[in-house]
């Protein structure tokens, strides 16, 4: 199956009767397994308001998703993004249901529920008055001191100056995180960056080479490699790369998103961050559908830097693209293309140790939507060639039972039932240690689907060879 990632603009603006043609491709192509994530209904219940008229607008975004994806979910558990199957509404309602929870995170906020709780609070209180009055380093003071600083630390942690100590440490953190996701206070935030590091905003704005810019500056500091939080205790290291580099691209103004809360829809720092948790999500699909423009530059750009493979569209760009290679009027082509290939395709050599060559033939098809390059492995000797079909699959992503259930009933489609007459794939056949996988046979050629090394590929035999084999 062909993974697809829509943002939730473009899943809004289908919604709302735009880009026809992509909706009606998105609903009815088969081939497609289109997920939604934590980010979608993030993105929905920023506009949330308890009363009926914003409750109906938010139930028809909920159901529109569930019909697009047919609740199929990303989510991220901490360690890894995970696939389960369910409707957008619950998890929405878990959001309405914590909304509060991390509101406040004073020390006085964070530790509430012990207060309040008749066993833990006895317990709680001693703990809590020292934990207070712990002292700051001294640098806190000699930065609200010194002349140079002393204002943006005034913008970064107001109050902190008048009460250095963990209780107003926690306070001052908690207003400068609301400050950032309610307010415009990330516009102060970067600006601090961006004077710290003497860049120029118009020049980095729609710059080519955006990270390399931003290397420069820190360079010129004394600082040679820009630091990252990778705590894999909130999401997989792929995951915070990803996401670290967007927010670093729009922190130093490549492509900076707007920040209003005055009129319309509130655009703050949690908008940024959920882009970029968009881009970490589309990551584990091939294909990310964006219609923001700067969004869409940024997400390309730490693509390119971090290698993922996941092709970055606009609505009309992937229209386009679905039309030229990804729709296939006519089944028969599924085989046809790849020998076409073997003809007069363009291929990538490698002389292997063993003295084989290996030809790798990449291509924008997705046969029976699934397989994206076709290998053939020509011995030194006279033992027949190899033939292959396989696959470059998502940088994040990995293989469900359910796309190989679809793959194997697309080919028996095609090319008749499987000759050992298996039948359809079954999530048991995964728990052996060697898949069984399933044999096809038009005239005197074999194809063999199988998973050698954890890799699904579609072999392409000779008779004659699959027998001596």
């Amino acid at each position: 199956m062909i993974k697809v990632y829509f943002d939730w603009n473009v899943m809004a603006q289908m919604k709302d009767g735009l880009h026809d043609e992509l909706r009606e491709i998105a609903f009815n192509d088969d081939n497609f397994f289109i997920p939604y994530s934590t980010s979608h209904i993030s993105d929905i219940f920023s506009s949330f308001k308890e009363n009926d008229v914003q409750a109906e607008l938010i139930n028809r975004d909920l159901e529109f998703i569930s019909k697009l994806t047919k609740d199929t979910f990303l989510f991220n558990t901490g360690k890894e993004v995970i696939i389960d199957f369910a409707p957008p509404i619950e998890y929405f309602n878990q959001l309405v249901d914590q909304r509060d929870v991390f509101k406040d995170i004073s020390i006085d906020g964070l530790f509430k529920h012990f207060e309040d709780d008749e066993v833990t609070k006895y317990f709680v209180k001693p703990y809590l008055n020292l934990l207070k009055a712990i002292p700051l380093d001294d640098v806190f003071k000699e930065a609200f001191e010194n002349p140079q600083s002393a204002g943006q630390m005034e913008k970064m942690f107001p109050g902190l100056k008048e009460n250095p100590t963990m209780e107003g440490f926690f306070q001052s953190f908690s207003e400068m995180l609301k400050g950032l996701n309610e307010d415009g206070k990330y516009k102060d935030l970067r600006k601090i960056v961006q004077t710290g590091l003497g860049i120029n905003r118009d020049k980095i704005f729609d710059n080519k080479y955006p990270f390399n810019l931003i290397q420069s500056q820190y360079k010129q500091l004394g600082q040679f490699q820009v630091q990252h939080i990778n705590n894999n205790k909130n999401a997989p290291k792929w995951f915070n790369e990803i996401s670290n580099e967007y927010i670093l691209l729009d922190m130093h103004g490549y492509q900076e998103d707007n920040v209003n809360v005055l009129k319309g829809r509130k655009e703050t720092f949690k908008n940024t961050t959920e882009d970029a948790f968009h881009a970490a999500f589309a990551s584990t699909c091939n294909f990310y559908v964006i219609n923001d423009k700067k969004s869409y530059k940024k997400t390309k750009q730490v693509y390119e830097k971090l290698q993922i493979n996941t092709v970055v569209l606009k609505p009309d760009e992937f229209v386009k693209y679905y039309n030229d290679y990804l729709h296939f009027t006519d089944p028969s082509l599924n085989i046809s293309i790849p020998f076409q290939l073997l003809q007069n395709g363009e291929f990538h050599e490698e002389h292997l140790e063993s003295g084989a060559v290996l030809r790798t033939y990449y291509f924008p098809f997705y046969i029976f939507g699934f397989f994206t390059k076709l290998m053939l492995l020509l011995s030194e000797n006279e033992e027949p060639p190899i033939l292959l079909l396989s696959r470059l699959k998502p940088t994040n992503g990995t293989t469900y039972i359910m796309e190989i259930s679809k793959l194997a009933k697309d080919i028996s489609k095609l090319l008749g039932s499987d000759i050992d007459g298996f039948g359809d794939v079954k999530e048991k056949e995964f728990a052996e240690e060697i898949w069984i996988g399933r044999n096809w046979k038009m005239g005197n050629i074999i194809f063999r689907l199988a998973n050698p090394n954890g890799h699904f590929q579609l072999y392409i035999d000779q008779e004659e060879s699959h027998q001596a084999t």
